[in-house]
């Protein structure tokens, strides 16, 4: 899990470790990347690059400029996002970036809907496969991300938004408190070998 005092101590330490031109980088999918650049005296030269999971194989990098981050540091990091083969997205420091602002409050209904709609997860993933051309269910798609990270992240979105739609379902915390995460640990809307 993203934890902002581990990021706001290692930020100060690379900074007094690494030459002053480097760009120091962090992958975060929910905390404020200018809160993390705050921690440095050369705020100018943290951006965000957020890797979309499974970062092996999904192409997107969510390029995050942080209210300081300089053009030098932006464009050095979308250049190694582009060496990496990756996708560059760029973007401002907003909570939730592009994706996930969109996506988790999305994911966060489909999993309201499996109880109120009493729908099973494979009807719900294949709804959304077959009628709106998901290449993945939505509950394919938290068991694959970790249902503890998802809600983590509804649980940092709702907090700087405290848009109801963020907040995590009772469902997806009720697994989380179970040990049900999804691939990782084996069982979660599915069961894995």
């Amino acid at each position: 899990m993203e934890q902002l005092d581990a990021k706001l101590e290692l930020f100060a330490e690379l900074e007094r470790l690494c030459r002053p031109d480097a760009v120091l980088a962090t992958n975060t999918s929910a905390l404020s990347v200018t809160e993390i650049a705050a921690a440095t005296s050369s705020p100018e030269r943290v951006v965000g690059m957020h890797f979309f999971n499974p970062a092996p194989l999904m192409p997107l990098v969510e390029v995050v400029r942080a209210e300081l981050s300089s053009d030098g540091a932006v464009a050095t990091v979308l250049d190694v996002v582009e060496r990496l083969g990756k996708v560059g997205v760029p973007c401002h420091d907003t909570p939730g970036f592009v994706v996930n602002r969109v996506l988790i409050p999305l994911l966060n209904d489909c999993v309201r809907v499996l109880d109120e709609a009493r729908v099973t997860p494979e009807s719900l993933d294949a709804a959304m496969t077959n009628g709106a051309g998901w290449p993945m269910g939505p509950c394919r798609l938290v068991d694959l991300v970790g249902i503890d990270v998802h809600v983590h992240a509804s649980e940092a979105l709702f907090e700087k938004l405290r848009e109801p739609r963020m907040a995590p379902p009772p469902r997806l915390v009720a697994m989380r408190n179970a040990g049900l995460f999804g691939r990782k640990s084996g069982r979660g809307f599915y069961a894995y070998e």
